[in-house]
């Protein structure tokens, strides 16, 4: 009678044991969203926290281009499959109301499979995206940011010393050609100063391109670039002999290519310290 009674008491059990299946832990390093908290039932597959960074924040289902810039969070989070999307949605958005902020617009289709909110309360924006039982929490505190870098000669010379090299933007050439622009005279000047202000310096000069074009072409054309620096530099004071031209093409990217602000990031002049 005894062992009927336990195996009667685990057929009840175990069911809802398994109904009750325990949440993964959460991904490593990561801890739910500081400005909108976790449904029950979810952990955090990924997470990224930056200082700076942007996001699209939408106000209106036709506007599909405004960006705020500030301090970034974006959490995303696994359910339970009794959760749905549109469930996650609502909680979220009535969360957000409770606390103040504004809701720009909701957007639930796909028969309540997916969801998109934006929402604002003073600094701070909030976009989520639900996708059957996952979503994906974006937010962003605007503000500027704090700027630590000098396009100048004593901060390239502080980045010479404590790097060896430095990368320049504002030396502008005509398109696919050696030919400096005018408006690329105020970086050269500064240039020219910091080469004076440390005359035992000696650098290579190298020239880099996006992924544009020819790959033989690029790598002459970005040599050729460098000769021109090296020309304005000769003609305004600085000696030939400390210069050594070199052209790299797209070979040396720092950046992503596949957008305009990739390519922007890689067309550059380079000063490398020999010694």
């Amino acid at each position: 009678m005894r062992v009927l009674l336990k195996v009667l008491l685990l057929s009840l059990i175990v069911p809802a044991v398994w109904a009750q299946a325990p949440v993964r832990p959460d991904a490593k390093g990561c801890t739910a969203n500081k400005v909108v908290t976790r449904m029950p039932g979810c952990f955090i597959a990924s997470c990224q926290v930056q200082d700076y960074n942007v996001a699209d924040m939408p106000r209106s289902k036709a506007e599909r281009d405004h960006k705020i810039e500030g301090q970034f969070e974006q959490t995303k989070y696994v359910c339970q499959k009794d959760k749905s999307a549109l469930e996650l949605g609502r909680q979220t958005e009535n969360a957000l109301k409770n606390a103040g902020f504004k809701i720009y617009y909701t957007d639930v289709y796909y028969g309540g499979s997916r969801f998109w909110m934006t929402a604002q309360k003073g600094a701070q924006w909030v976009r989520l995206v639900v996708v059957g039982e996952g979503y994906d929490l974006i937010t962003v505190k605007e503000k500027q940011m704090d700027q630590v870098l000098t396009a100048d000669a004593d901060g390239w010379a502080k980045q010479i010393n404590e790097s060896g090299r430095v990368s320049l933007y504002g030396i502008n050439f005509d398109t696919a050609k050696s030919t400096i622009r005018p408006d690329s005279e105020p970086v050269l000047t500064e240039v020219a100063k910091m080469l004076k202000a440390n005359p035992d310096w000696a650098m290579v000069v190298a020239g880099h391109t996006d992924n544009v074009g020819a790959k033989a072409s690029n790598l002459t054309l970005s040599r050729q670039r460098a000769q021109s620096v090296i020309a304005w530099l000769s003609k305004n004071g600085i000696e030939e002999a400390r210069l050594v031209p070199a052209g790299f093409g797209d070979t040396r990217p720092i950046a992503d290519n596949k957008d305009d602000a990739g390519k922007q990031q890689n067309r550059r002049v380079d000063l490398v310290k020999v010694y």
